[in-house]
Parts: C-alpha cells; sequence; structure tokens
C-alpha cells in the first residue's frame, strides 16, 4: 500500500473527510478538463460544410461584430458561433416551364409574326457564377467575395432563396428567384424572336422551330445580363423549346385544310386516272360504278337473284 494511500484511510480513521486516491482525482481532472473544452467548443464556433455540389457565403454577426463578408467555404470551416453561413449550388441546375407539379414556372406565352398567341414550355440549363474571386462591377463598387456576394446580396439575400447549412434543399424564395430572373428574361427572348416566324413555320416546320430555339438561346445570357446589372451573374448553358401549343381554333382550321388538301389530291388522282382510262371519262365512270356494285355484293349489302339468260337484271339492297 503506498504513503498516499495510507494517509487517505488513516485521515478516514482519525474522523477527518476521507480523500479519494491520487490517481482517481487527476482522472476526473482529465475529464473535466475534456469536457469543458468541448463545451467550449460547441459553444464559441460555428460550423460551414458545404458539400461537392454546394459553395458557401460566410457572413460575421457577432455582438461585437459588423455585418460584413468574412470568406467563401468550399470544405469544412470552424468561425464564430454568431457567424452565417448561406450555401448556393455549384454546377448546372434546371429552370423548367410548363404544365404539371414540380415545375418552376407555368407555361410562357408569345406572340407570332401573324399576331397569333402561342403557349410555350420547355426547360432552361444554367449554372449559378460561384467565382468569389474579389472584382469591381460597372458601378464601381468593389465585391472581395466575387461574382457569389453580389448575387447573395443583390438579389438571393432578398428572397430568402438559400439554407443555412449544407446538403439541404433551396428555400422556396429560390424558385420566386428563378422566376424573377431566368423567366423573365426568357420571355422576352422568346417573345422577341417568335416575332420572327408566322405560328404555322413554328408548329409544323422542325427547321425553323429549331432555329427558334437556337435564336432564343443566343439571345437570353444577354437579356438577362440587363437584370444583373450588366453582370453575369447566371450562366445559361443550353434552351430547349417543345413543340408550342396553339389555339383550339388553329387547329381545327389546320385539320380543316389538311383534310380539303387530300380531298383535292384524291380528286386530281381520279381526274389523272380516268383520263388515262380505256374509253376516256366515261369508260372510267362506267368501271367506277361496277366496282361500287362488286363490292356491294361483297359486303353483302345487295341481294343478286339469277334470272333466265336475255332478261333485264334488278338489283335490290336489303
Amino acid at each position: 500500500m503506498t504513503e498516499s494511500y495510507r494517509s487517505d484511510l488513516d485521515l478516514g480513521r482519525a474522523g477527518g473527510v476521507p480523500r479519494i486516491p491520487w490517481y482517481q482525482a487527476e482522472m476526473r481532472t482529465r475529464a473535466s478538463v475534456t469536457l469543458l473544452a468541448l463545451a467550449l467548443f460547441a459553444t464559441g464556433c460555428s460550423i460551414a460544410n458545404p458539400t461537392s455540389s454546394e459553395v458557401s457565403l460566410q457572413y460575421g454577426n457577432g455582438p461585437f461584430d459588423s455585418r460584413n463578408f468574412v470568406e467563401c467555404e468550399n470544405d469544412l470551416d470552424f468561425s464564430d458561433v454568431n457567424d452565417d453561413h448561406y450555401y448556393y449550388p455549384a454546377g448546372q441546375r434546371d429552370f423548367t416551364f410548363g404544365e404539371g407539379d414540380g415545375i418552376d414556372s407555368a407555361p410562357l406565352t408569345s406572340t407570332t409574326q401573324d399576331s397569333q398567341e402561342i403557349k410555350v414550355t420547355g426547360t432552361v440549363k444554367f449554372t449559378l457564377n460561384t467565382d468569389c474571386a474579389a472584382f469591381t462591377d460597372p458601378g464601381g463598387k468593389k465585391w472581395p467575395g466575387g461574382k457569389l456576394q453580389m448575387f447573395h446580396e443583390l438579389i438571393a439575400y432578398k428572397y430568402d432563396a438559400a439554407p443555412d447549412d449544407g446538403g439541404e434543399q433551396m428555400k422556396p424564395g429560390w424558385t420566386s428567384l428563378l422566376r424573377n430572373y431566368v423567366g423573365a428574361a426568357l420571355d422576352r427572348a422568346t417573345d422577341n424572336e417568335a416575332l420572327k416566324y408566322p405560328w404555322q413555320k413554328l408548329y409544323t416546320d422542325a427547321a425553323s422551330k429549331a432555329q427558334w430555339e437556337k435564336d432564343v438561346l443566343t439571345q437570353l445570357p444577354a437579356t438577362l445580363k440587363t437584370l444583373t446589372l450588366g453582370v453575369e451573374l447566371i450562366t445559361i448553358n443550353s434552351v430547349l423549346l417543345q413543340k408550342p401549343s396553339i389555339q383550339p381554333a388553329l387547329v381545327q382550321g389546320l385539320t380543316d385544310k389538311q383534310a380539303a388538301e387530300l380531298r383535292s389530291q384524291a380528286a386530281e388522282v381520279d381526274k389523272q386516272a380516268a383520263a388515262n382510262f380505256p374509253g376516256g371519262i366515261a369508260g372510267y365512270q362506267q368501271y367506277q360504278q361496277q366496282q361500287a356494285v362488286n363490292e356491294a355484293i361483297k359486303s353483302g349489302k345487295v341481294q343478286v337473284l339469277p334470272v333466265p339468260q336475255g332478261s333485264p337484271i334488278i338489283v335490290q339492297p336489303k
């Protein structure tokens, strides 16, 4: 028995307050220090943890801090407990417009060269500009956090679009933001380009529809930049426009026209066949009549009765 442990026992026998062994006291001290460190860690900092498909922005927000941009974060990072983090997507995203659930926007409407309204649906693929290199915008304002900081402070923050933790879905304000920027610019671009075509070209001619789609893609980035102070904060990658929808009256008119064209073509075929038939048009008409009788007999629509040779034939329908 060690001297230290013996003195502890003696103290207990003497009526004093017993002491725990020295090695137990040391273990408890170490455990207390560890718990204290963990508590300070938990209450003394916040953690930025963006995924591989995200970039986060850190803003100071402590009791002794001014609310200013701190830095862009691509990896795990520890900061003041009161600091805020905003997470934005890195990589390509979709803006969809059309009918149904899960769509970012309702269909767009455009007017064609011949003053007909068409309904436009499709998808725009885009990438948020997450460049964090410091730059000065056309108005002379400096952005130490680059174009992503500009996008956050001038646009996204007003819509409450970004989540404050990594790996989460964008907030509902993100969809509103896309409608008011990508959607608004797209609406203008499709309107401008649709005026170059009559509705039938966009509805029935694949080459015209493809050119219209290409023209919208060419115009869209410049149109979008007019909404973001002349800076490309959102990069447009591609535009896919579906076959436009037209008014029901136009659909019916097109159907009637096609039917009339088919009837006209059939009549022209009959006319040419009659002209070349032995006996001319009269011979062709007699042939057609005989074919009709034969078809009626075959289908059972008329009944043929045998008669003596030389007698007239009377055909009666059933």
